[in-house]
């Protein structure tokens, strides 16, 4: 079955999206959101067996300009509701999100306000860690344009997400501007986020997904963020350009995973970042364009069992020209380096160093890559290898 968000209605706090979701059957079907400007006031949860599809560039979610305010008191676990200096810029239905400098992360809150009495305001879900006004306690009207929990065989394809005006600061990847947690069967495709106050793309946990086709823009944090546990997924033909972190960045424990014909360029940090980082293990990173970024093309480290095969790092090392290799394996073990293109095309170079091996690093393979203009692989474990490369 399919339904149209057709009703645009600025009232609703998803301007009609969650209406025609609920709409749908019980087995699930298809949401379309026509083209035109839609600001929300809350996260759309995409529940199982449901495809929302937009019609491309022309279909545009984003938010109302951020309000943030910070808490007079502190709010213990379990709270269901929280105190402000003064009277918060807040309303009814605003999805908000609650954070200190120590419960951020999976450790922060995101709740939705029903009641606002002066300055206090009552929320439709307690606190789930305490929040200290001596660690910067605060609220902000920033959250997922969509997000999924434990939810199976769900698809966002074919639109675009823009940051809302205001607070430019860079909020953690439960704000990403698509957060799925835990699901299985998931795909996201032809989806563009446009300079977001946090992470494009976050997917944590979960098994069998697909992101295809997707652009992450000028994000204030990483394009695309795969993580905490993550297996068994496909992330392939994207581009990530001038994001403030890496344009795509593994995050602990990502496993059985596919990295493979993207293009990652100009972006804050390093192209491909935290690869083996927290427990990551059997993925295979290939025919990636690594280009222009601040740090590495490739940073692979703490970890091992990784593939690195076919990219091109190329400029790298922006933000400090000559500190930063085409590839870095620092602590990396029992992994594949092979067949890659390290160099630079730049009149001044930034990029002088190709792969190179620091730390605990042993095991490894580092065979048949090109790496003319920059200096030749360095190996520093016992029973690392390094043959075959044309420097």
């Amino acid at each position: 079955m399919t339904t149209t968000a057709t009703d645009f209605n600025p009232h609703s706090p998803t301007c009609g999206i969650a209406e025609a979701i609920a709409k749908l059957p019980s087995e699930g079907g298809r949401v379309v959101i026509p083209a035109g400007t839609y600001r929300l006031r809350q996260p759309v949860m995409v529940p199982s067996n449901v495809r929302i599809v937009g019609e491309g560039p022309a279909t545009v979610l984003t938010l109302p300009q951020l309000r943030a305010a910070t808490l007079a008191h502190d709010a213990p676990q379990g709270e269901g509701e929280v105190v402000f200096n003064e009277p918060p810029p807040f309303s009814v239905g605003d999805g908000i999100g609650l954070t200190d400098s120590k419960t951020a992360g999976w450790h922060g809150t995101h709740a939705v306000i029903v009641r606002v009495e002066g300055r206090r305001v009552i929320l439709d879900r307690p606190l789930t860690r305490p929040l200290s006004v001596e660690l910067h306690a605060e609220a902000v009207t920033l959250f997922p344009a969509f997000w999924s929990e434990t939810q199976t065989d769900l698809e966002i394809a074919d639109l675009t997400i823009r940051a809302p005006e205001g607070d430019s600061r860079r909020w953690d990847f439960t704000f990403s501007a698509i957060h799925i947690v835990r699901c299985e069967r998931v795909r996201l495709s032809n989806c563009t986020v446009i300079g977001w106050n946090s992470d494009g793309f976050s997917v944590q946990r979960g098994y069998d997904v697909q992101v295809t086709g997707c652009q992450a823009h000028n994000c204030v944090g990483h394009g695309f963020h795969p993580g905490t546990g993550l297996g068994r997924s496909i992330w392939s033909h994207n581009i990530g350009r001038g994001n403030g972190g890496d344009g795509l960045y593994f995050c602990m424990g990502v496993h059985h995973s596919v990295c493979s014909d993207n293009v990652f360029s100009h972006n804050g940090e390093n192209g491909i970042g935290g690869v083996a980082n927290g427990g990551d293990h059997h993925d295979i990173i290939s025919n990636n364009v690594c280009s222009y970024n601040g740090r590495c093309g490739i940073d692979a480290n703490r970890g091992e069992e990784q593939m690195m095969i076919g990219n091109l790092l190329l400029s790298n090392s922006q933000s400090e020209p000559g500190r930063y290799p085409g590839i870095r394996l620092h602590d990396l073990r029992n992994s594949s380096v092979q067949n890659n293109r390290c160099g630079d095309d730049q009149g001044t170079p930034t990029q002088t160093l190709s792969i190179v091996e620091s730390g605990d690093s042993d095991f490894n393979l580092i065979s048949g890559n090109l790496t003319v203009g920059n200096e030749s692989p360095k190996v520093v474990g016992a029973n690392s290898r390094s043959q075959g490369n044309l420097p």
